[in-house]
């Protein structure tokens, strides 16, 4: 794999902070914002959103990294959360799904225009490629969607989905256009292609996203859930799941096996500020693909507004209607999620919360603001 960096700056930010919260830690260049900053902004967020907790990291173009830790994992609780929390990530596992398949690209193993019907038999996604799945111009409805679907979740909670129960939802279903005529975000484009990850390596998508991603990265508080043992749980997750007005905690401490099972390749990852700092580094400075892989990653779409697109595998953004943003955001009953990597600052940003309602690319816009500009770049 190459190793240089898609943009090279020279700023740090501080040290990696310890579980637990801020510390002290050396002084900022000029122009970036020090620890006590990056916390202070974090915590005023935290307070305006009404969010129980949120865990917020940074890393600089020289790999220092930020984190740091506000409120309570359950509402109005005693004990505070911890930078080493673990919170479903939701759609940023599209992003290790999205880094595999590329790999297989790379090797030689799949091409980006094969057809999926090389691979798989699935009726829904005949005359659909690869491609069209990794950047959702496929037209497949998404399964989530379906009628009923979310209650089971909540009232089903130890039933286990097989991907061919997942497809069975939209099986019957008149896709939403052509493929590639259009974009339409769709949960189920992943869900096949774990299902292609599989058939071309001999290993399901977990397994390679471990063996490709997780090890080589030392990412040890990262883990599929539904396909393998999480060892510690995941914070409470507070989510309006009757529709009356008031949020509730819809875990329960332990296994979800109806929503991690469902979701799998969609959305079924748990993971730490700490780690996704990590991979976020290691993806966009051309750690786990070749350079032209990560250009073709973050290569715009026709089918977007002006100020939103979609690549392969990444979403890319303009919150101020100029910064350009690569990256994910995440949902899943009881949390919410961003990572952003910052091109013109060089720097990666990590947002992750425990409540449904919250708007992390809020707080991560904030961050990005104070965050100096490289190279004259907007």
């Amino acid at each position: 794999m190459m190793t240089r960096r898609i943009l090279v700056g020279a700023t740090t930010l501080a040290v990696l902070l310890a579980s637990g919260g801020c510390q002290n830690s050396p002084v900022a260049e000029p122009g970036s914002p020090s620890p006590q900053t990056l916390q202070a902004t974090l915590d005023a967020w935290r307070a305006r959103a009404d969010v129980p907790a949120v865990v917020l990291g940074v890393s600089d173009s020289d790999a220092a990294h930020w984190l740091g830790a506000s409120g309570t994992p359950e509402r109005a609780g005693a004990v505070g959360v911890t930078t080493d929390a673990r919170f479903r990530i939701a759609s940023i596992t599209k992003v290790f799904v999205a880094v595999v398949v590329l790999q297989l690209v790379e090797e030689g193993r799949l091409g980006l225009d094969d057809p999926v019907s090389r691979y798989l038999a699935a009726d829904v996604a005949r005359h659909v490629t690869i491609r069209q799945l990794l950047n959702h111009t496929s037209g497949i409805p998404d399964y989530t969607l379906s009628d009923g679907f979310n209650k089971q979740l909540l009232e089903q909670r130890e039933r286990r989905w097989t991907a061919a129960e997942v497809l069975a939802l939209v099986k019957d279903k008149e896709s939403d256009f052509a493929p590639g005529t259009g974009y339409s975000y769709s949960n189920t484009d992943y869900i096949l292609l774990g299902e292609v990850i599989k058939q071309v390596s001999g290993r399901s998508w977990s397994q390679e996203i471990r063996h490709r991603i997780l090890e080589p990265l030392s990412l040890d508080s990262t883990h599929i859930a539904g396909a393998e043992p999480v060892p510690k749980p995941v914070v409470p997750g507070y989510f309006d799941a009757d529709n009356d007005g008031t949020v509730e905690n819809v875990e329960t401490g332990g296994p979800w096996p109806a929503l991690e099972t469902s979701e799998g390749p969609a959305g079924a990852m748990v993971s730490t500020g700490a780690d996704l700092v990590t991979f976020g580094h290691a993806l966009f400075r051309g750690r786990l693909v070749q350079e032209p892989t990560l250009r073709a990653m973050v290569t715009e779409g026709p089918y977007h507004p002006r100020f939103s697109n979609y690549g392969l595998g990444l979403e890319i953004m303009r919150p101020d209607y100029r910064t350009t943003i690569w990256g994910h955001g995440g949902f899943l009953p009881g949390f919410r999620s961003a990572l952003w990597y910052v091109p013109s600052r060089d720097a990666v940003i990590v947002v992750l919360t425990n409540d449904a309602r919250a708007n992390p690319a809020d707080l991560a816009e904030l961050v990005m603001r104070k965050l100096p500009v490289r190279g004259g770049a907007s």
